[in-house]
């Protein structure tokens, strides 16, 4: 489904017409997938499987840039179906079409048609101080953290008291419609610092592109669980397993990142994960008593201790390795 939602005059004179799509769309897919076709592949997968009707649990728009007939620009978000909360992606204007205003005009409409279908925050990613990141500070973006490139746009006062208020938790199976919730979890301030080491995530990092590939390395049977603790509308846990190529598959690694305030149900999400048998190893920050707590409580001994191991603003910390068979 696609219509023009809004008209503008460029800098140069030139009239912009702004065309929402919805996904599944056919007709504009592969126009879609042209324009953003310098990204790497896996990008590309969940954009083409939305707009092919094959990937449900979230909503897919495209925001096309139109001058004279011709999609020279787009903006792409995917977001939960109730209550939006969304990722601003894919962000792009043709060369030959950049400095005329087409980047600010999308962006406008994006955030205006969000609030419209009462959203209630979208984040992204960006390089911190780029032209990119001027123009979304314009539009009402706020920085998280200091220096990280990772924004969010809120249109509900006190978001993060409500949308991590609940009290009751459920632990499910990880998937699509749980990428936005996950993004936006791995991009708050406070928790651990060491969020995912399988992906290398640390501090305030959002998980945009490795949720995709988290996604991918389950169809692909890579990855042997992932699981999401969600309370409410919120995803504020998320647990996976992946076998470890540095030693020829023979141990897997435990990931698992929860909100602060849901630490006591941790230990229900880590248990909730299909072990199987062998080796499965998991690493923690030693400062991190809570992390240590759970792990205990799940059946797993520490076995060593990697003195200085993690870089942290605050100075190198020692990694422990604990595990269980």
């Amino acid at each position: 489904m696609h219509s023009i939602i809004s008209v503008h005059k460029l800098r140069t004179g030139e009239e912009m017409s702004t065309l929402r799509v919805v996904a599944p769309d056919e007709e504009y897919k592969e126009e879609i997938l042209s324009l953003i076709g310098h990204k790497e592949a896996f990008w590309l997968i969940p954009v083409r499987e939305a707009m092919e009707g094959k990937i449900t649990g979230i909503r897919t728009y495209c925001y096309l840039a139109m001058l004279g007939g011709q999609i020279v620009g787009n903006i792409t978000t995917a977001e939960t179906l109730e209550d939006p909360v969304g990722i601003f992606q894919h962000v792009y204007t043709r060369p030959e079409h950049r400095r005329k205003g087409i980047a600010s005009f999308l962006t406008q409409d994006v955030l205006e048609d969000f609030r419209s279908r009462r959203g209630r925050a979208m984040y992204l990613g960006t390089g911190y101080g780029s032209e990119a990141h001027r123009i979304y500070l314009r539009h009402g973006f706020r920085d998280i953290g200091e220096r990280t490139g990772y924004m969010r746009f809120l249109l509900e006062e006190d978001f993060d008291e409500n949308y991590y208020g609940g009290d009751e938790t459920q632990v499910v199976d990880a998937g699509w419609e749980h990428w936005p919730g996950v993004n936006a979890l791995f991009s708050i301030e406070d928790g651990w610092y060491m969020r995912s080491l399988i992906f290398g995530r640390f501090g305030v990092c959002g998980f945009e592109g490795d949720y995709i590939n988290l996604m991918l390395s389950l169809r692909q049977k890579e990855a042997k669980d992932a699981k999401v603790l969600v309370s409410g509308n919120a995803v504020v846990g998320l647990a996976f397993l992946m076998p470890d190529k540095r030693w020829n598959y023979g141990v897997s690694i435990l990931d698992f990142f929860v909100h602060p305030r849901f630490i006591k149900e941790a230990s229900k999400l880590v248990r909730a994960i299909e072990f199987g048998t062998g080796k499965t190893q998991s690493f923690v920050e030693r400062k991190e008593g809570d992390k240590v707590r759970i792990l205990e409580e799940c059946g797993f001994d520490l076995e060593a201790t990697l003195k200085g191991q993690l870089l942290h603003p605050q100075g190198a910390l020692d990694v422990l390795i604990y595990s269980k068979f």
